[in-house]
This record gives structure tokens, sequence and C-alpha cells, in this order.
């Protein structure tokens, strides 16, 4: 997904607010069943769910169909460099893989998902690095179970929302996880599911019309028992 044209100046992933508003509680700084009405519509059929991998934001500059550098926020990332392999090898593998094809891209900064053996624990069991771009997410893991669940959401107040949102993330399984681990016997996610089993880490929302996103972790959730994200 291309977020910035301009191949002089590269930015950091504008950062993804939740469809909820938040709140400092006993159980951190979670969500409460109040809705944030400029993200109303994650709860609309405006929106494609689609799985938030438990990677690093890592951005790829194209000029003229080719790489001109790897960035990992706003942080240009030196290829030749000790200890950065891994974001080489994970875009070399995105090529391989034909998640992006620099032939047909067009100039621009384009954002994506670092995972792989040095990223977060490697919760994805991988035994290389390998990075995926936000249009390749969007297109392979979307949750279509979301669109069924979007008339449930009108016409009822928004502590009802919550709940069914609540109650959804604490069983939602990730879709990355379970197309690559196939024949493996999965356990049910549950509340107390860490990043590191088969729960996905959450979602992020993308509204089909504009184009903006927004995000839920497990995370943001009051039940949720483990280490929360600092954001």
């Amino acid at each position: 997904m291309l977020l910035n044209r301009d191949t002089g100046r590269p930015i950091d992933m504008p950062k993804l607010e939740s469809p909820f508003l938040r709140e400092e509680t006993k159980q951190g700084f979670v969500c409460v069943p109040k809705i944030n009405e400029e993200y109303r519509w994650a709860f609309s059929d405006e929106a494609d769910a689609v799985e938030k991998l438990d990677g690093t934001n890592v951005s790829i500059m194209m000029k003229d169909h080719t790489i001109l550098g790897i960035y990992n926020r706003k942080n240009p990332i030196g290829m030749w460099k000790k200890g950065n392999r891994r974001f080489v090898e994970g875009v070399l593998n995105a090529i391989e893989r034909e998640a992006i094809n620099p032939d047909s891209m067009e100039d621009g900064q384009y954002f994506g998902e670092l995972i792989g053996p040095m990223v977060n624990g490697n919760p994805y069991k991988l035994r290389e690095h390998l990075w995926l771009p936000l249009s390749s997410l969007r297109s392979g893991y979307r949750y279509k179970f979301w669109d069924k669940l979007v008339p449930e959401f009108k016409g009822i107040g928004d502590s009802e929302i919550f709940d069914k949102a609540s109650t959804t993330f604490m069983g939602l399984w990730s879709l990355y996880k379970r197309k690559h681990f196939k024949g493996t016997e999965f356990a049910e996610p549950t509340k107390d599911t860490p990043f590191s089993g088969f729960a996905a880490e959450g979602i992020v929302f993308y509204n089909r019309s504009t184009g903006r996103m927004c995000k839920l972790r497990r995370d943001m959730f009051p039940w949720f028992t483990g280490e929360r994200h600092a954001q």
C-alpha cells in the first residue's frame, strides 16, 4: 500500500488509533465501551478487517522500479551494516515469494510488517525473515467473518458493540498461523492465550472508501492478562 509518494522524504507509519476510546484503569491503558466517532466506520460495511501481525514496521522507498532504501520507522537501514541482515532478507523474500513486484510498483514509500527469527520472539516460527506489505496482508489475511458480524452491530449501543467485539477478540485465530501450521492441533484461543500461541495479535481495519485505518489488539481489552504494549 502506497502511503507516501514523496521519494525524497520518508515518513513514519501513521499512528493507528483504536475505534474504541481508551482510558487508564487498574488493568492498564485499555478500551472502554465507547466508540471514537472518527472510527465508527470500523463496525460498518465500510470496513475490511485484516489480521494485525506481531512484527515490526518496515517500509521501502521505490523510484523507477528500484528499491532506494529500507526504513524501520523513519530510521534508514544501512543494508551493508552488521545486524541489518533481517531487513534485507525480509524484503528479498517478499520479492521471491511475489508479495511485491518492483517492476509494477509506482514511485513512493510502501509500508508493511517484518516477521521472522529476530522479531518479537518469532511467534510465527519462521526460519528466515519475511516482509509483508500492507497490500499483501489486506488481500491475503482478511477476516471474512467480520462482514457477517457487521449486521449485528446495527441498531445497538456502544456497550453492546463493545461486548460483541470483546468476545470476538478472545477467540480470534491468527489466519497467518493457521495457514502456515497446517496439520497442527490448535488449542482454542482464550483470554489467557498469548501472542506466541495461535491467537492473533489483533485486527487492522481499512476503510474501503477513504483508505483510513485503525486497529484493535487483544491487549487493549480489560480481560487481557499478559504484557501490554505501551500504546
